[in-house]
């Protein structure tokens, strides 16, 4: 399990362009593709579990010391996530900071709740009568990646102390947000073996989650236009 860290800020240096590199990657993301958004996780989590499980079927024949086995199937590999979220180290992505819209009386942790629980719900189109049920991509540096659906619950935990932000309302210095990933498209050995974490990854995806010099697509930094939503299409 990490100790405390700083969180990172996927905004630092825009404009100045120093870096590393030239074009600076959203490191850790949240995409939900039903509601076509994004929000950046400005830290890592507290641990994650990457299982995949197979499966084969046992036959004990007479007069043998060992069941044949059959193979069966494999998968679904789960990503489970833990976040821990420490209120007071988030304020440098408030207001006009973040990717996402902070609403009124709200920061950057209770946008990230919000958006997370909505891995665990579909988006209803009164207009086309149609249900998008919920699909979600989650990155985490070079290290993580997985597209698929919540298993189980979205659990969000609460601890003190309590703190008192700028409009005077208490709310709990730190947040903790598990949920696992179940993944929904099939690999076989030859494609995990080659790519790893990293299988499916969506080129057209990461190309809009890219940004370079003091840009951001859509305006994330300042919030113009669309409150800082992403309106991006994916496949």
């Amino acid at each position: 399990m990490l100790s405390l860290v700083e969180p990172l800020n996927p905004f630092a240096d825009l404009k100045s362009g120093k870096g590393s590199r030239p074009f600076k990657m959203i490191d850790n993301y949240v995409y939900l593709h039903h509601l076509q958004e994004f929000v950046i996780i400005p830290t890592y989590p507290e641990s994650v579990t990457d299982t995949t499980n197979v499966l084969f079927a046992q036959n004990t024949p007479l007069v043998r010391s060992a069941p044949i086995f059959s193979y069966s199937n494999s998968g679904p590999r789960g990503v489970g996530f833990t976040f821990k979220l420490h209120r007071e180290m988030m304020k440098e992505i408030n207001y006009k900071r973040s990717n996402a819209k902070v609403t009124l009386n709200d920061d950057y942790i209770d946008t990230l709740v919000k958006y997370l629980q909505t891995a665990a719900y579909p988006k209803y189109s009164a207009a086309e009568k149609m249900v998008d049920p919920p699909l979600v991509t989650v990155r985490l540096g070079d290290e993580i990646y997985i597209k698929g659906v919540v298993s189980g619950s979205v659990q969000t935990t609460y601890s003190g102390p309590l703190l008192v932000d700028e409009n005077g309302n208490e709310k709990y210095a730190v947040v903790e947000i598990t949920f696992t990933i179940n993944e929904v498209d099939p690999y076989d050995a030859g494609t995990v073996a080659l790519s790893g974490s990293f299988r499916g990854l969506d080129t057209s995806l990461e190309r809009n989650l890219w940004k370079e010099g003091g840009s951001l697509s859509s305006g994330l930094i300042s919030g113009a236009g669309s409150g800082g939503r992403s309106t991006m299409m994916t496949r």
